[in-house]
């Protein structure tokens, strides 16, 4: 269905949230965006950590609609985490909750392409739509794919636009800065009491619930039709830019999401693979980002948590199994 027919069915009930840290210029253009959209969201949630004062105060008048809640840095994880549940509570009827950055704005019918998606593919948990960068002229994120390395990538990253992603597709995920969750799928992806595992703080949070995601049965869904501008703070060529303590954080999380989800099978068959690209990580870290090797500590504390989750995980997947049979053979009799 071409995004200028008509949809019979009533619009889809949906809460959007944003979690900000420091981005006030960023937060204004994509709360106008959210706000033009041709399906209004039933709320509107801003979760601002360590905020300043007088920017948040500003917002509150200029965007009455609009609840703001000053938080403690909990990183991107936490304060999604929090989003979600405020969400819920105010609006348990939600059929889904699109979680965003601040530095994203929103083409008008970027909801309704998307929830027209997810509403057709009931397998659909997690969605997202092309994400191009400022000028509309290169991709950011076309979705994430996951290498043999297990280093995800966002599909197109950095090419140039020429309608290369223009199919709807299944893909391995999608990225945090604007994604479409099922609020009926919560139950099942929450893992020790969290959606997004807080231990990531924030980068790789969104692979890993895609992961684990695809893992309990459902699925994860591209949509070009649904387009947004996405600035992105970590470009390849600007990682310098970046705060040593995010590029840290992006360096132990690959660990962690490793150990919560590679197999058992799959990892000693990609042995190979990885032990090549720890020498290529070790090697780059030793010689152009030193900073980052406490990476290596820090996953070392985390990584009996990382295992104990993993075996929840591992529970909640024979458990879901077991209970898809059983319907399905209710079904037939």
């Amino acid at each position: 269905m071409s995004l200028s027919e008509s949809d019979d069915s009533e619009p889809s009930l949906y809460c959007a949230g944003i979690v900000n840290y420091g981005s006030y210029a960023d937060l204004r253009l994509c709360l106008e965006s959210v706000l033009e959209q041709t399906i209004p969201p039933a709320r509107v949630v801003v979760v601002d950590a360590d905020s300043d004062d007088t920017e948040l105060t500003q917002l509150r008048m200029d965007f009455a609609s609009v609840y703001f809640r000053a938080i403690d840095n909990h990183g991107y994880a936490g304060g999604a985490n929090q989003l979600l549940q405020f969400c819920l509570e105010e609006v348990p009827e939600s059929e889904f909750c699109l979680l965003l950055n601040p530095d994203v704005v929103l083409d008008s019918n970027f909801v309704f392409a998307l929830t027209t998606s997810m509403r057709s593919r009931p397998d659909v948990a997690l969605a997202s739509g092309k994400l191009l960068r400022p000028g509309r002229e290169l991709i950011d994120s076309a979705g994430i794919r996951l290498p043999l390395n297990r280093r995800p990538r966002d599909r197109g990253s950095e090419e140039v636009d020429v309608g290369q992603f223009d199919q709807a597709e299944y893909v391995f995920g999608v990225t945090g800065a604007a994604m479409m969750i099922r609020c009926s799928a919560l139950s099942d992806l929450e893992l020790s009491g969290e959606i997004f595992d807080e231990d990531f703080f924030l980068y790789y949070e969104d692979t890993d619930l895609s992961w684990r995601c695809r893992q309990l049965g459902w699925r994860v869904y591209f949509e070009p039709r649904a387009m947004a501008i996405h600035k992105r703070g970590w470009q390849r060529n600007a990682r310098f830019s970046v705060p040593v303590e995010v590029r840290r954080h992006s360096f132990k999380n690959h660990y962690l999401q490793l150990i919560k989800n590679e197999s058992g099978l799959s990892f000693i068959g990609l042995l190979p693979i990885f032990i090549f690209w720890e020498i290529v990580r070790l090697g780059f870290s030793i010689l152009k980002d030193r900073k980052i090797l406490s990476g290596y500590v820090s996953a070392y504390h985390l990584k009996g948590r990382a295992f104990h989750k993993r075996h929840l995980l591992r529970l909640k997947i024979n458990q879901l199994k077991r209970k898809r049979i059983e319907v399905d053979s209710s079904s037939h009799r």
